[in-house]
């Protein structure tokens, strides 16, 4: 009995500081590309609104360095190799969406998952995750 009450007191510990912690984190992502199809893997972006939902101004150059892909279920860091080039905005104020675009060769996404048909992609930061948006790559002819 005493396992079973310090396993629900530990669950119920998380739970409360997973809630905290998304509930003070001052960004949200949100997916918002129209096209649903494509061709080939390197042509694959997305467009993305970041909204600034706290009381600070955030760095758009760092919200872009820090995000992941989740593709399928898996998430994938951005590729260190490849140069973030940002020339917009400085800051990213407070109650403000700011677009952007982002591409899935950007990240170190094995190519062999993202073989043809139908996949997830989202968006992912410390502690924000985006809504997912369904995509269709089509067969190689």
């Amino acid at each position: 009995m005493k396992t079973f009450a310090g396993t629900l007191i530990l669950a119920l510990t998380l739970f409360a500081s997973s809630s905290a912690r998304a509930a003070n984190n001052p960004l949200e992502l949100v997916l918002c590309e129209d096209r649903v199809t494509f061709t080939t893997l390197t042509n694959i972006s997305m467009a993305i609104v970041l909204r600034n939902i706290g009381k600070t101004n955030l760095s758009p150059f760092r919200l872009l360095e820090d995000l992941s892909v989740v593709v399928d279920g898996h998430e994938y860091k951005r590729d260190p190799n490849r140069s973030l080039l940002y020339s917009g905005l400085r800051w990213v104020q407070p109650k403000v969406g700011w677009h952007e675009r982002i591409s899935l060769s950007d990240f170190v996404v094995p190519p062999i998952l993202l073989s043809s048909g139908r996949h997830t992609i989202a968006l992912r930061d410390d502690g924000a995750e985006s809504n997912a948006q369904t995509i269709f790559i089509e067969p190689q002819k």
